[in-house]
């Protein structure tokens, strides 16, 4: 049985209900068996962006192409700072880890990639865990021994979820359009062979995979298969996620207004450029035939003594024009308002800048006068936002891996994943922190004021990969012996000629020693 969001996003994403929409690309039309949410549900609970809308703003080919160019650089520049991670299993093996870091930093690094852009850009995207095709000549032993994933819009796939617990998927339905051989071609009688475009549904569950020839209305047995992972591999993936939407959001749902209105004034500075540039000349004339016949004497008829019929006048090569003296001839000189029109552009950019939060130099705009502080003050709240990203991004790489983990036959433990720092600069930062933090540990450990287990949990938090003490007391290699002191006098720094050393006691002042 389809749940209601995904026969409410098939009919939303349809042509004729793409009236249908308030606050920019987000549709307000909901449906629940043909009647509208009751009063108790938020308003906009249910209602998805306008998936089309948003590919083409990214694309920048949409009717407001002078100003959705923004799109791109908000999404890309996000992607870009994300990163790929690595995870990190404590109670699996070093093989374990190793298999699923080269699954994400080889196999998966280009897809995990398009994953983050088409959920920024779209709010959510379908990501489909599949496995290594054997009949392709061309994979290599590394290929097999990898799993890989694919981005599938969220048009073409419809999930089922389990009622009781909403992390199980019950069936998955996919929409293909295959290419099949109706009739072979003869190449002796000059016949081509034939192919028709057909709309194929396969449908997915924990245990099956078939397939529905839709346009022929008939099953492709010859395709069908059994399911021996016991798990649907489809993973959806929000942007954002919001309770009151009950999904995701997109990230330029916030900054259409500023990309329209950007458009808006772009396009009125372009006509009022081409209206100012062009020239206009105002002329005072006493005698018009006069002045053809002096200027322009192959549009005067001497016979008739008026302008030639259908004449024209050519100012092109006229450095000179003779006029009589009390006529005079001047260019017309309009103010531009171009000057205007460069300051209202520039405050659209700030605009959005703030709703995107994205920094100024993304839009390549960057003042020579600028101070670093103005530009740090731009970049804490776009690494703030990318770090936000991370966290959310976190689950679907973990059910991938958990995915990969009962493909191979493993126990599917969920990885800790780790990111590299989002700014190099801040490398040097966190190591000059960390130096500090070990020397003080260092000294409280020597006083005996913190144990051991303190010590490398403190360190654990600055180093993502490193084990629980346990693992890593059995893996740490131990320092060697030290050396053993020469015999000799212990005032003078050598023992007694038996290793070992007498220190001479007294009594204390309560009959103690010290």
């Amino acid at each position: 049985m389809r749940s209601l969001r995904q026969v409410s996003e098939q009919i939303l994403t349809s042509p004729i209900f793409s009236f249908f929409s308030f606050a920019g690309i987000r549709s307000a039309f909901r449906l629940v068996g043909g009647t509208f949410w009751p009063k108790a549900h938020p308003r906009d609970e249910g209602t998805i962006v306008n998936y089309d809308l948003c590919r083409q703003m990214y694309r920048n080919s949409g009717d407001n192409a002078l100003g959705t160019a923004f799109a791109k650089p908000i999404v890309d520049l996000q992607v870009g700072f994300i990163g790929i991670p690595t995870v990190q299993i404590d109670d699996a093996s070093n093989d374990v880890n190793d298999l699923l870091n080269e699954c994400i930093t080889d196999s998966w690094a280009g897809d995990l990639q398009e994953m983050f852009k088409d959920a920024i850009r779209d709010s959510k995207i379908i990501v489909r865990f599949r496995r290594p095709d054997v009949l392709d000549p061309l994979m290599t032993m590394d290929e097999a021994d990898h799993f890989r994933i694919e981005c599938v819009p969220p048009e073409r796939v419809d999930l089922e979820y389990n009622m009781h617990n909403k992390n199980i998927i019950e069936k998955a339905t996919v929409i293909h359009r295959m290419t099949i051989l109706v009739k072979e071609g003869d190449i002796s009688m000059g016949l081509q062979p034939q192919y028709e475009e057909h709309d194929v549904i396969e449908e997915i569950t924990r245990d099956s995979y078939t397939y529905f020839d839709q346009t022929a209305n008939a099953y492709i047995g010859d395709m069908a298969a059994s399911n021996s992972w016991g798990f649907v591999p489809f993973v959806e993936v929000y942007n954002e996620w919001d309770s009151a939407l009950q999904g995701g959001q997109s990230d330029l749902e916030s900054v259409i207004p500023f990309l329209n209105a950007f458009h808006d004034v772009m396009a009125q500075g372009l006509q009022a450029h081409r209206y100012h540039s062009t020239p206009k000349i105002k002329m005072k004339l006493v005698d018009v035939g006069n002045f053809i016949r002096n200027n322009f004497p192959e549009a005067w008829d001497e016979t008739t003594g008026t302008i030639k019929q259908g004449a024209s006048v050519n100012w092109s090569g006229r450095e000179i024009i003779f006029f009589n003296s009390e006529e005079d001839g001047e260019f017309l000189e309009a103010k531009s308002v171009l000057g205007d029109t460069r300051s209202l552009l520039d405050f659209l950019i700030d605009c959005i800048s703030i709703a995107s939060q994205t920094p100024e130099w993304a839009f390549m705009r960057v003042d020579a006068g600028s101070a670093n502080s103005d530009r740090n003050a731009q970049t804490v709240p776009f690494i703030r936002k990318i770090m936000r990203k991370r966290i959310s991004f976190n689950k679907a790489i973990q059910q991938l891996c958990k995915m990969a983990l009962v493909a191979y036959g493993e126990i599917p433990y969920s990885p800790k994943v780790v990111w590299d720092v989002v700014r190099p600069d801040d490398q040097l930062v966190l190591a000059q922190a960390f130096q500090q933090i070990i020397m003080g540990l260092e000294v409280a450990a020597q006083r005996g004021e913190i144990s051991d287990d303190t010590y490398r949990e403190t360190i654990r938090q600055f180093l993502p990969l490193m084990g629980d003490s346990q693992t890593e007391i059995a893996n740490a290699i131990q320092p060697p012996p030290m050396p053993a002191l020469p015999a000799g006098n212990p005032q003078n720094g050598n023992t007694p000629a038996g290793g070992t050393s007498s220190v001479p006691v007294k009594a204390g002042p309560q009959g103690g020693n010290e």
